[in-house]
């Protein structure tokens, strides 16, 4: 909240823009004040006993995987990659590699022909040993 256009100022000024919807700012008060209904605020109420998260377990119940060392449902679990259910993590590494792809691109079609730098692994992966191997071979 100390940083630069991050801070309560900014935060008021988007609750008080009335082209946001009302549900929108509730769920940023709520985000802010702690007290969205996920089952780690449910067991600190006492509505809930267990803190795992609901939707991680339903996930792997269907996968036929075990449901042992859930994580806990909380919002930023729900909102993160974390979760199981929301296929998050393959939402995140999809738009990784498409940001690299992009990135990668550009920066080879601004490459002059004098440079001596080049891009070695623009679709896969390789340990330094590998990329190592294949200079040599090319030597």
């Amino acid at each position: 909240m100390l940083r630069q256009n991050e801070s309560r100022a900014l935060i008021r000024k988007y609750l008080d823009d009335p082209r946001v919807p009302w549900r929108h700012k509730r769920s940023e008060m709520m985000a802010i004040t702690g007290i969205i209904p996920v089952a780690k605020w449910l067991a600190k109420i006492k509505r809930r006993s267990d803190v795992s998260c609901r939707l991680c377990k339903r996930a792997r119940e269907q996968r036929g995987a075990s449901n042992e060392n859930l994580l806990g449902e909380t919002y930023g679990h729900i909102s993160s990659a974390f979760c199981d259910a929301l296929g998050m993590a393959t939402t995140v590494t999809a738009a990784h590699h498409f940001i690299w792809r992009h990135l990668y691109t550009s920066l080879q079609a601004a490459q002059t022909l004098a440079s001596k730098l080049r891009f070695v692994t623009p679709d896969k992966e390789s340990s330094i040993n590998a990329l190592w191997q294949e200079e040599e071979f090319e030597q």
